[in-house]
């Protein structure tokens, strides 16, 4: 218990990098039609032309 009151830098860093690999893949799936790993440079073809599914 000790250890989620007070993590470690490495904790920290950790959830940090789970987070933002998390948030990159949501706006991929939200956002994005082809190209997810950016392989090549965004273009206006890899964006979805409307977005679809419910927003709650």
């Amino acid at each position: 218990m000790d250890r989620l009151a007070h993590p470690s830098d490495a904790d920290v860093a950790a959830v940090d990098a789970w987070w933002r690999a998390n948030n990159y893949l949501t706006v991929g799936q939200i956002y994005l039609v082809a190209n997810p790993l950016l392989r090549e440079p965004l273009a206006g073809e890899h964006i979805k032309p409307r977005l679809l599914g419910h927003w709650g």
